[in-house]
């Protein structure tokens, strides 16, 4: 054999080498890219469950937070101070706790964002809701509100006429 026809050989059989190497490393980097998407989406749920778990522990301390301001108000707190162990008086005006005395929930860099995940929530919940109803039903909620006005305003009425016909009598 010549040394061109060598040649050949070993270009074709190298060629071919290259190209079988091009599939497999696009099978491989096709194989890493849906290992890669599907770890993705793993760590996108695991993300929606720990936000999901977040929310709901921002609104227990802030309930739990809630119970001890108001159990605590007559006799004092750590927020607003004990002064009502020493005075053994009771106001008979409660003082109402404000949102500035929530100091957990206040220092917490994730209750604000908490609070707006809720809100979208139920916003997006009420929407749906809201376009599940068809118009006939609609209507009849609107009309049977519309009697439940009525009624009541009957109601509203025969209770004034009965107190100023009792306020006739007694002035008889």
């Amino acid at each position: 054999m010549s040394d061109t026809a060598i040649k050949e050989s070993e270009a074709k059989q190298f060629g071919q080498k290259v190209e079988s190497g091009t599939s497999d490393s696009s099978q491989m980097t096709r194989q890493k890219y849906e290992d890669a998407k599907m770890e993705l989406q793993d760590l996108l749920g695991r993300k929606k469950q720990v936000d999901a778990n977040l929310v709901n522990l921002e609104t227990h301390i802030y309930l739990f937070e809630g119970s001890y301001l108001e159990d605590t108000q007559n006799t004092g707190n750590i927020i607003r101070g004990f002064d009502g162990y020493l005075s053994n008086r009771v106001d008979k005006k409660k003082q109402k706790h404000t949102e500035l005395d929530r100091l957990f929930s206040l220092s917490s860099s994730t209750y604000q964002k908490a609070l707006a995940l809720a809100d979208e929530k139920d916003q997006e919940s009420s929407q749906d809701d809201r376009s599940t109803y068809s118009s006939e039903s609609l209507s009849m909620r609107k009309d049977k509100k519309r009697k439940l006005k009525l009624i009541d305003g009957s109601r509203k009425k025969k209770r004034f006429d009965s107190i100023e016909r009792d306020s006739e009598e007694e002035g008889e």
